[in-house]
């Protein structure tokens, strides 16, 4: 009975030719396509300026998505509504949650002053994995091994094209490595708007410093923000580094208050790849604290 439902399965995957596939993010959108090639169709049901969290799958969406045979997910609680998403999609598809099986890490009050929000409040694992080259190897290495299982005879293929990928990673973690060593190991704090980048500052060897009130989620009170000015201060941060989710206004009340340079935007998630996405956080952030 199992090599039945699973030769019916690949029968509905080819049925059309390329394998379909949908994604809960513009970077996973882009992973697909470096590992998939022209094998797959490729669908980004979240788009560049959608919101991860809070992205509601109905049966709009599963017409938008129709004939897809792979979801590629974040995991680590990221999405709270897949649950909801395969029990829609129910025996039709593979919801695969890439960051399932790699190390988390959580929120702690060691490497940061206070949350920025509720969903990243101290204690709770941080889901943004991908803010580390090494773990998207590994997720790439996952993809790669879930595509060969829906189109053996295209195996090769996919992991010709997954190894050209991770050598491109590797080279660009070598190239963030060199232009991060040339700040100061006093000068490595990360203030952020978001608590999104605890992998990056475990890889890179920096203090992550978010701040509550400055992230467009939750609005602070004026005392919070007159601590993270004292904060600010006291560690003598060179700059603030707003992302997507960045309350400008509260980033602007902050700066001028602390005396505390205002960087250009880094990115978190809404990046289009994680090539493009690092080069651009990295060069960001050496500039501004080098």
């Amino acid at each position: 009975m199992k090599l039945l439902l699973t030769l019916l399965f690949c029968l509905t995957v080819f049925a059309h030719g390329k394998i379909k596939v949908a994604t809960l993010s513009p970077l996973l959108a882009d992973l697909a396509r470096q590992v998939g090639g022209d094998k797959l169709e490729v669908i980004d049901l979240i788009g560049t300026y959608g919101n991860p969290h809070s992205f509601n799958p109905t049966t709009k969406t599963l017409r938008k998505a129709s004939g897809v045979s792979l979801y590629l997910a974040s995991g680590k609680n990221l999405e709270p509504y897949l649950p909801k998403l395969q029990s829609l999609v129910g025996s039709s598809a593979i919801v695969l949650e890439l960051g399932k099986n790699i190390r988390s890490l959580r929120i702690s009050s060691k490497s940061s002053t206070y949350a920025c929000c509720p969903n990243h409040s101290n204690g709770v694992m941080d889901p943004h994995w991908w803010q580390s080259i090494e773990n998207w190897r590994k997720a790439t290495a996952t993809l790669e091994s879930q595509l060969s299982k829906l189109d053996p005879q295209n195996k090769a293929y996919y992991k010709a094209r997954s190894k050209a990928y991770r050598s491109q990673l590797s080279q660009l973690k070598a190239w963030a490595k060199t232009q991060i060593s040339t700040i100061p190991k006093s000068d490595r704090t990360l203030a952020t708007a978001h608590a999104a980048f605890g992998y990056f500052c475990k890889d890179y060897g920096f203090k992550s410093l978010p701040l509550r009130g400055l992230n467009s989620e939750q609005a602070a009170p004026p005392q919070y923000l007159a601590e993270a000015v004292s904060i600010l201060r006291e560690k003598k941060v060179k700059a603030i580094f707003p992302d997507e989710s960045a309350n400008p206004k509260a980033l602007r009340a902050v700066s001028k208050s602390s005396g505390v340079k205002l960087a250009p935007k880094i990115y978190a998630d809404s990046h289009k790849s994680i090539i493009g996405m690092f080069q651009h956080n990295v060069t960001v952030i050496t500039k501004a604290l080098k």
